[in-house]
């Protein structure tokens, strides 16, 4: 620095900038001790770091190396042409990859297959977290079904208490009214049935067909 200079600066300058060198050195004599005595839980935590990204991996390639295998077990479940063979394809799909797709597709197999554990197959599809909302709520509808022809029409009621998308509602309607004990509340789940978007001829056939019934009974008995 040139004296000129010198005597321009201002007098506390070259004490502000050995100020700020002292803090730099001091900063840096603190870091470097922090890195020191921390060195080991640093090393921890990288391991730590590098161990989550090497499980998440594995996992990631375990979980399609399962779905491979469940679809692989299914389709040959699909073709094989001997019932026994395909039950035991089915509930193997079931068990051996529970809680994904697979598995529930198959138990919507295995609710048509076993007749003798149809309820159970209907309730797994249910509860499933896996389940599509509309296999959900075709096993609602077919697990009433069921209540229906054991004639418990308490269980088929509250089955059907839940709700459907609307391509559901005209058979939940229909299951509703003949779980009906009363005259005018049937109707009514009939006339609902009725209006209700029709994806079946024949049952929208039947349901005019009942709700004419009904009209004529109605007409019939005395005032």
């Amino acid at each position: 620095m040139t004296e000129k200079n010198q005597q321009n600066q201002p007098e506390g300058a070259p004490l502000d900038a050995e100020m700020a060198e002292l803090k730099r050195d001091m900063r840096s004599a603190q870091l470097s001790e922090w890195l020191e005595s921390n060195t080991q839980s640093l090393i921890a935590g990288v391991i730590v770091l590098v161990l989550v990204l090497i499980g998440g991996g594995l996992w990631i390639e375990h979980d399609k190396t399962q779905r491979a295998s469940a679809a692989t077990v299914y389709q040959q479940a699909l073709v094989e042409k001997d019932a026994d063979k395909k039950l035991a394809l089915m509930q193997k799909v079931a068990s051996d990859f529970s809680g994904s797709s697979y598995a529930t597709m198959a138990e919507m197999q295995l609710a048509a297959l076993d007749d003798a554990h149809a309820e159970a197959h209907l309730q797994a599809i249910i509860n499933a977290s896996a389940s599509m909302q509309e296999w959900v709520w075709q096993a609602r509808l077919d697990l009433a079904e069921l209540k229906l022809q054991a004639a418990d029409k308490a269980a088929a009621r509250a089955v059907l208490e839940a709700p459907v998308g609307a391509q559901y509602e005209q058979l939940r309607q229909y299951l509703l009214a003949e779980a009906s004990d009363d005259s005018a509340a049937r109707q009514d789940h009939l006339q609902k049935a009725l209006d209700a978007p029709s994806l079946d001829n024949d049952l929208k056939s039947k349901i005019e067909s009942m709700l004419s019934g009904s009209s004529l009974n109605s007409a019939a008995q005395p005032s």
